[in-house]
Order: C-alpha cells, then sequence, then structure tokens
C-alpha cells in the first residue's frame, strides 16, 4: 500500500511507523497474534514493556496500521500508558478528549474514539495530561469498557505504562494482563537487562496473568 492512502493524519506524523508497519517482521507478528485470537475467538492484546522506551508504542502503532492495511478487520488501539502517553504522536491526534476523560465519568468511551484516515483504525488516546485518575481506577472499569468495546472491534491493542514503575494514575499492567486475552513484553536491545525481563515477567504471572510472548526490539 503506497503512503498516500493512509490519510493525512498519518502522513504528517511518525515517519517511522510509516517506513516499518509493512516490514516482514510487522506481518509475521500480526499473523501469529490474529491466529491466536482467532482459535480462541478472543480479540484483546496487551503490549508491554519492563520500563520505559522499550518499543511497545511503535509496536502498537505498527501492528494496528498493518491488520488496517492488510485484513478487512475493524482495529482499536487503545492508549492506558498514563505515566507517558504516545499513541496520538504517530497519528497527529491530540491527546485530550480520550482514557481519562472516559474514566472520570466526562465521556462516553465512544466519545472519545478518535480517527485515524485508516477507516478500519481508530484511536482511544490516553486523554487529558495530569488528571487525577486514582479514585476511578477500578478494576471492573477497564473490564467492562474492554467487554464493550468487543462488540465494535475485531482486534483491540492496549499500550501500557511500564510493569516495573509506579504512577498513581497507572492502569496497572499485570492487572491489564488478566483482563486481556493476550499480553506481549516488549524488551529493547542493550537496555533491558536480564533482571529487568525476569523482574517484568515475575510481576506478570506472579498476579495471576500470563506473557504469550516476548518481541525483542532491536531499535535502537
Amino acid at each position: 500500500m503506497s503512503k498516500n492512502k493512509i490519510g493525512k493524519n498519518i502522513l504528517s506524523s511518525n515517519d517511522r511507523v510509516l517506513k516499518s508497519y509493512s516490514y516482514v517482521e510487522i506481518h509475521r507478528i500480526r499473523e501469529k497474534v490474529v491466529a491466536f485470537l482467532q482459535e480462541q475467538d478472543k480479540k484483546t492484546v496487551l503490549i508491554t514493556g519492563a520500563h520505559d522506551n522499550c518499543g511497545n508504542t511503535f509496536l502498537v502503532s505498527a501492528l494496528g496500521l498493518n491488520a488496517a492495511s492488510y485484513t478487512s478487520m475493524r482495529v482499536l488501539l487503545m492508549d492506558l500508558n498514563m505515566r507517558q502517553p504516545q499513541l496520538h504522536i504517530p497519528f497527529g491526534l491530540k491527546l485530550s478528549t480520550g482514557f481519562s476523560e472516559f474514566a472520570s465519568g466526562s465521556l462516553d468511551w465512544k466519545e472519545t474514539i478518535k480517527n485515524t484516515g485508516l477507516s478500519g483504525l481508530k484511536v482511544m488516546t490516553a486523554g487529558r495530561a495530569g488528571t487525577d485518575l486514582s479514585h476511578f481506577l477500578k478494576p471492573s472499569l477497564v473490564e467492562n469498557l474492554t467487554r464493550e468495546m468487543k462488540e465494535y472491534f475485531d482486534l483491540i491493542f492496549i499500550d501500557s505504562s511500564p510493569v516495573l514503575l509506579d504512577n498513581k494514575n497507572n492502569v496497572d499492567p499485570a492487572l491489564l494482563s488478566l483482563i486481556c486475552d493476550m499480553s506481549i513484553l516488549v524488551i529493547q536491545h542493550k537496555k533491558t537487562t536480564k533482571f529487568d525481563l525476569k523482574n517484568a515477567v515475575n510481576t506478570i504471572t506472579q498476579g495471576g496473568g500470563k506473557i504469550s510472548g516476548i518481541v525483542y526490539n532491536r531499535n535502537d
């Protein structure tokens, strides 16, 4: 697919995602993810990292573009990284009017869904920065939200905050791994240590979650 078919929002933003979404590695990951989900009639994928800047936001963006471009699936990308929300950047979207507005009760979730320029790809951004969500972030909130979203989308990728870093507004990645149908951990070349990897996996599994796969990101 040529760039001029992707949409002006994406064209005006992160060119690295544009250059990478059709790489064979992204195709391969997307095919494995979709096959895994379809075998079990599932839809939601958590993509997280042990620490900041592992590349999980890049992977969410590239997989979303790939799935929307090469399949007929209705794809949603959700930014639940309330520590360092960045999913809006590759698509040239504003950060506000997203999850934080939904979580605080200001908006219905359907009012937060943003267009990307591709008809099959939508984004829920993290929402207004600085909003104190600590009183609203109950496990049932995200669980009920994703259950409703499954009625409208075929594939949902969720970007989260790092497993090993705390923030009062975080949507706990360990909790998300219990809610989502599949969890992928991204590790960064020369940055994620064996200690980080072990601790991240233990944090997820000791809470009852499961890591379905690990992606080794070699981009510096």
